[in-house]
């Protein structure tokens, strides 16, 4: 193995403030996939979105002490899941989702090991409290990558396990890596499944690999306002930025 793994009781961290009780009835998201804030260009471009957004759905979030003074220098509580800690100063390296209110619950789904490398991908559950409504389930993914399509639904399907029973609204979001005709086939009928509207962008500028787009915003009990898609070069994904109301 050549990343250390977190212990159990250190999968789940929690750092930031909350600015607000609750998320307003309307609410800004964004997905965007930080490619480990590698970019010179990803800092400035943070700050920018999250004067915008209230609530946010980040992976390949690395927590160096810079990078997560970044992060709390923002409106958020952020909640993560870690999937391993870096050889290089040993800073965590996983999910994270960053909100304006302090969510109720937050809970995570492991899911299977990347090959050669034997990362696991990880899947977080938060519940937020949400203005004048039920409250709103966020899921934040990043699937697996190089592997068959077995692996693949089997980290779909544990995401879908969080919303068994839940009646409320429900957010999914992150960075499916659907490369391919088979996983985007699978994610969109796993997600219909789940009573989840797939939220569509025009024009679509989201990252692509292989010509097929990887980051996906699904929503139920959400109306969506507008959607768009931010260009940027503070990560290899574009940031998908996306209004919405609480019905």
């Amino acid at each position: 193995m050549l990343y250390k793994q977190p212990r159990p009781d250190d999968v789940l961290v929690a750092h930031g403030r909350a600015t607000q009780p609750a998320l307003p009835r309307r609410f800004t998201v964004c997905v965007w996939n930080w490619q480990k804030s590698k970019q010179k260009g990803w800092a400035d471009e943070f700050a920018k979105i999250s004067q915008a957004a209230d609530l946010f759905l980040a992976q390949e979030v690395r927590r160096s002490p810079a990078v997560r003074g970044v992060m709390e220098a923002a409106p958020y509580h952020w909640s993560g899941a870690v999937s391993f800690f870096s050889l290089k100063g040993q800073n965590p390296v996983g999910v994270a989702t960053g909100c304006t209110a302090e969510p109720l619950k937050v809970s995570f789904k492991r899911g299977a090991r990347e090959p050669v490398l034997q990362v696991p991908k990880m899947t977080l559950s938060t519940l937020i409290p949400l203005q004048h409504s039920a409250p709103l389930l966020v899921i934040n993914i990043h699937a697996i990558n190089f592997t068959g399509l077995k692996p693949f639904e089997s980290n779909l399907r544990r995401a879908a396990e969080l919303l068994l029973d839940f009646d409320g609204p429900v957010l999914l979001g992150g960075d499916f890596n659907s490369w391919n005709a088979r996983r985007r086939r699978l994610l969109q009928s796993t997600a219909r499944a789940a009573g989840l509207t797939e939220v569509v962008f025009d024009p679509d500028r989201r990252t692509r690999c292989l010509g097929r787009p990887v980051d996906y915003l699904f929503v139920r009990g959400l109306k969506v306002l507008a959607a768009g898609v931010r260009i940027t070069e503070g990560s290899d994904h574009n940031p998908l930025l996306v209004r919405l109301e609480a019905r």
